[in-house]
């Protein structure tokens, strides 16, 4: 897209995609010429975009902005997903969204999260052995991107990995964009009868004692009046949303990209200090989500000349954010050296993310296991003919063919 040639408005999302997992170009072109865009979602709902960083961080700590959404008529991508269930955190404000995230917030500290290092280096030496016993070449995707954070989230919220498979179906059918409303509706429901099984299950084998992981920590929560039942299954839920899909994305992205840029790979291999620096890259570079959960106006903002108006739906991608060149210089350049880091992509305000620390541990253990077992790794097809999903809420490869040297 030339900044000569304007789309017809309202943008029809999903928006066809950069190269290689790359932004859209349609962002790059509505930060420069329409900061605040109307953007028509596949359910039919308009919605406002904003794209440049300092409006994006203006409307995730406006208290204006509510992401409650569980109302007749919120905006949705599709249908009644996830962002319909009630009680979740997703869907909480202050001072609620508060009283609920500080009950399982000790779990996703820094200091916390380290708790879990050994499980995550535990799985990804058992997946990477499998993997050097298989086939070469080799699929990352269902090798190692996709069941890696399926199994530390599990551990994570000692729920046997069996049951959250079938799960996982569920939570992909929310999140897909070519889907029917009845579709997504279904698997809504699905999830909500799962999340109350394992509360029934583990509230029937509830152990004497403080509590060992955030679903018994929020059930402990419930039964001391600190939090209502319709919490209690709305935020368990919220945990499953959170807590394995969305770390495939920048995985397999991470290492696709990683793999193309092979001098900043290189740096690492001769200098694993550097993994830090390239977890932080490959977040400001990637964004597992393109347009972002929507938040609705409470009153009327002005905003650049446009009024959002009372119950708008507004959208801040944080690809926005993190590639807005008044902020990041040469955002298009993968670079791991820069100075400025991947803060930006977790949002801003109450609902920055809770997962942030998890998911630096996370990607910098499972880069590093990987690439110092397969050190001659590389992609097995051009850069060019990898498979991107188009269809999910997530941008992530389809497939991910790797080979590697087996010589040692």
């Amino acid at each position: 897209m030339t900044t000569t040639s304007a789309p017809a408005l309202p943008l029809q999302y999903p928006f066809p995609p950069g190269e290689m997992g790359t932004p859209p170009p349609i962002l790059d072109w509505a930060r420069k010429h329409r900061p605040v865009c109307p953007v028509r979602l596949p359910s039919g709902a308009t919605v406002w975009m904003v794209t440049r960083k300092d409006d994006i961080t203006r409307v995730l700590t406006d208290p204006r902005f509510s992401r409650n959404l569980v109302y007749d008529g919120a905006p949705r991508f599709v249908g009644e997903d996830f962002t319909s269930m009630d009680g979740g955190i997703f869907n909480l404000d202050p001072p609620d969204h508060t009283r609920v995230r500080h009950v399982i917030s000790r779990f996703y500290t820094r200091t916390g999260v380290e708790a879990y290092r050994p499980l995550v280096e535990r799985h990804a030496a058992r997946l990477l052995d499998a993997m050097a016993d298989g086939p070469n070449p080799a699929d990352l995707v269902p090798a190692y991107a996709a069941p890696l954070p399926l199994h530390v989230s599990s551990d994570i919220l000692r729920v046997p990995v069996e049951q959250r498979e079938t799960y996982q179906s569920f939570f992909r059918t929310q999140t897909n964009l070519a889907v029917s409303p009845e579709e997504v509706a279904t698997a809504t429901k699905a999830v909500a009868a799962f999340t109350g099984d394992v509360i029934d299950a583990k509230r029937r084998h509830a152990a004497p004692g403080p509590a060992q992981g955030p679903i018994e920590a929020l059930i402990h929560a419930a039964a001391d009046g600190e939090i209502s039942e319709t919490e209690l299954h709305g935020t368990v839920a919220y945990l499953f949303v959170t807590g394995s899909e969305p770390l495939v994305s920048p995985l397999g992205t991470g290492v696709f990209t990683l793999l193309v840029n092979h001098r900043e790979l290189k740096d690492c291999l001769n200098d694993p200090a550097l993994w830090p620096r390239a977890v932080e890259e490959v977040l400001r570079y990637h964004h597992n989500g393109v347009l972002g959960l929507p938040r609705v106006a409470t009153e009327d903002v002005h905003l650049h000349g446009v009024t959002i108006g009372q119950g708008d739906g507004v959208c801040t991608p944080m690809l926005g954010a993190t590639w807005d060149p008044a902020h990041y210089r040469n955002p298009s350049k993968f670079n791991i050296h820069r100075k400025t880091d991947g803060t930006a992509t977790f949002g801003a305000g109450p609902h920055f993310c809770l997962g942030a620390a998890l998911t630096r541990m996370f990607l910098q253990t499972a880069y590093q296991a990987l690439f110092t077992r397969f050190p001659s790794l590389l992609l097995a097809v051009p850069e060019h003919d990898v498979p991107w999903e188009l269809d999910l809420f997530f941008t992530k490869p389809a497939t991910l063919p790797v080979a590697w040297d087996s010589q040692p």
